[in-house]
Parts: C-alpha cells; sequence; structure tokens
C-alpha cells in the first residue's frame, strides 16, 4: 500500500469512529421529533359564564440531553359541562412527552384565567371557596322602607330555589372579620343611616375587607344612604344616595350585555323613585340606567378578589311580586356577584 493510500485508510476510520461516539454532531437545540404532549380532556358540570374566557394549564417539560424540552397545552370547556379540548403535541428531543390539563368542570385548565369582570363577560368558572351562604341584612336606622319584607322574602325564595341558603338578620354584630367569615354573599337591603352600629368605622372597614378578600357584596334601594361622610362604605357600595324626583311611572334601559341586565328588555316601564347619585365610583359598570336624563340606576364592579352589584329599584313591595326585578335583574347579579 502506498503511504497516500495508508492516510486516506486511517481518515476514514478516524471519522467512523466519531459519528458512532456519543458526543452531539450539532448544537443543543430542538432535536428530532419528540414524544408528543397530550392534552387530557377535562369534564364535569360546571356552569360557565355568559362569555368567560377559558384558561389553559402549560404541559410538563420533557427533558431532553439534546434537544428542547415538549410542552403542550390543553384547551378549556366554554360551556355548562363541555369538555376540554386535547393538548397541542409538543416537540420534544429525546426527552418525555408533555402533559397538559384541560379545562375541568366545563370552566377554566387548572392555571387558566377568568373571563372578563369588569367588562361584564361572564366568569367561566364557579367560585365555591365561601359556600353558599347569603346573609340578607335589613337594619336600617335612617328612612325604614315598608317594602323590605317583601324584598327579604322574594330574595329568599329565589335564591334557596338556586340551592343558596339564606338567613335574613338585623343584628350588627356579625359586621366583624369573624362574624362574616361564614357567608358567601351579603344583601344590604334599604340598611340607611347607621345599620352597622355607630359610628360603624370598624364595622365598614371589616365589610370592606371581606369584599376584598372575594365577598359578594349586593345593594338594595337606599343602602347607599348609609354612612353618608364614610369615604371607604360610600367607595364600596359604588355613590352615595342624592335624592329622587318622586315616585311614579318611567322608563328604564338596559346599558350594555351584563348577566345581571341580559334578561332585561332594551327599554321597559317601570314604577318606583328613580334615585339621583353622588360620589359616584368611577369604576363602576353601568347595567342599568333609567329617567328621560338616564342616569344611572343599576351598576357592577370588581373589588379586590370580590364583586358589588347595586341597584336603587324596589321602592314598594309590588316591585318584589312582579317580574323583572327579582329574577330577572337582582338573582343574576346576585349570583353574578358570587362568581356563578
Amino acid at each position: 500500500m502506498t503511504r497516500s493510500s495508508l492516510l486516506l485508510s486511517c481518515l476514514v476510520c478516524f471519522s467512523l469512529a466519531a459519528c458512532s461516539s456519543g458526543a452531539p454532531s450539532h448544537p443543543a437545540g430542538p432535536g428530532g421529533e419528540g414524544s408528543a404532549g397530550i392534552g387530557a380532556a377535562g369534564t364535569g358540570s360546571g356552569v360557565a359564564g355568559a362569555s368567560g374566557a377559558a384558561g389553559a394549564s402549560s404541559g410538563a417539560a420533557g427533558a431532553s440531553s439534546s434537544g428542547t424540552a415538549g410542552a403542550a397545552s390543553g384547551g378549556a370547556g366554554s360551556g355548562p359541562g363541555e369538555t376540554g379540548g386535547a393538548g397541542v403535541p409538543g416537540v420534544a428531543g429525546s426527552g418525555a412527552a408533555g402533559v397538559a390539563a384541560a379545562g375541568s368542570s366545563g370552566a377554566a385548565g387548572a392555571a387558566g384565567a377568568h373571563g372578563a369582570t369588569d367588562a361584564g363577560a361572564g366568569d367561566g368558572a364557579v367560585n365555591t371557596s365561601h359556600g353558599n351562604k347569603v346573609l340578607i341584612y335589613t337594619r336600617s336606622t335612617g328612612f325604614v322602607h315598608s317594602s323590605t319584607p317583601a324584598a327579604a322574602a322574594a330574595i329568599t325564595k329565589s335564591a334557596m330555589a338556586l340551592g343558596l341558603a339564606c338567613e335574613t338578620s338585623q343584628d350588627p354584630t356579625k359586621f366583624t372579620a369573624a362574624g362574616l367569615a361564614p357567608y358567601a354573599a351579603i344583601v344590604l337591603i334599604a340598611t340607611a343611616g347607621e345599620p352597622f352600629g355607630s359610628p360603624g368605622t370598624a364595622q365598614v372597614q371589616a365589610l370592606v375587607d371581606w369584599v376584598n378578600a372575594g365577598g359578594a357584596l349586593v345593594g338594595i334601594e337606599n343602602a347607599n344612604h348609609a354612612y353618608d361622610n364614610s369615604v371607604p362604605y360610600i367607595s364600596l357600595v359604588g355613590g352615595d344616595f342624592n335624592g329622587h324626583a318622586g315616585y311614579g311611572p318611567d322608563t328604564c334601559y338596559s346599558d350594555g350585555l351584563h348577566p345581571s341586565n341580559v334578561k332585561l328588555p332594551a327599554m321597559f316601564a317601570v314604577t318606583d323613585e328613580i334615585y339621583y347619585t353622588s360620589k359616584f365610583n368611577p369604576d363602576n359598570q353601568v347595567v342599568l340606567r333609567c329617567g328621560s336624563d338616564k342616569r344611572a340606576i343599576s351598576w357592577v364592579r370588581q373589588q379586590g378578589m370580590g364583586r358589588v352589584f347595586y341597584t336603587t329599584l324596589g321602592h314598594d313591595d309590588h316591585s318584589w311580586t312582579m317580574p323583572p326585578l327579582v329574577d330577572d335583574h337582582v338573582i343574576p347579579g346576585l349570583l353574578w356577584a358570587m362568581g356563578r
């Protein structure tokens, strides 16, 4: 064998030895197609909101020595009882497959986001973290509406039909952190004056803290005519009572789309007191306007981790025995505030 042939033979052997070794032949990065990510479809019977945004959970990454990690994300059900979508296969190197958690209970995935709140969209997830107890509070040291018992009875009847547990009370000692803790929602019906006690500073703060921590607050009629010099209370309920033009027939108009007005006609007649409101919280989203000037009558708002729904309608007994106030407005507002 010639010297040049011997040299060429050695070079070929050296090249073959390198190719068969464990050393990578390309820089770290996406390798060949690895195992597919698997999206586990969620099932259940959760109640989705009108247009709640579905969340997604990230799949577990598959490790690879010469490629990027595989990942997949599962979709979520967008309606009651729907199953979540399958995960999208992840690109892996030689590592394990990515695994995705899909939406459970027809709602958001395990790490999914809630639907829009202040924008009025329904929340995709059902909030049961505070249970189903509702405190209907009716104590007033100011003007007392004769319709308060009828309002409490009507709300209780409709709420209990939906599986909520209602308790009616005039006990101001409940307005402490410990006293409010058992309740998922609090409904203030025409609670004017100093309904939680005088001066009520600690009690108001306990209520504010409870809502910020995830509680659902519903205000009815002139519950906004209480603690008129308390900035925390006025800000919480959304505004301060500033009189009305009288009791009589008028016209109301739905404003936008929200669970608390979606069942209402775009325009309908009422016989009620149409309140004026001062110190209006700019974060309120108005859902109902009444009168020739279309003044704000009902509004909703996200408050910390909680929600507030307020309506000033309901002056007389007739309002609470005929639609649309109870089942088409107040109860949907209550359920929205509770995240249901």
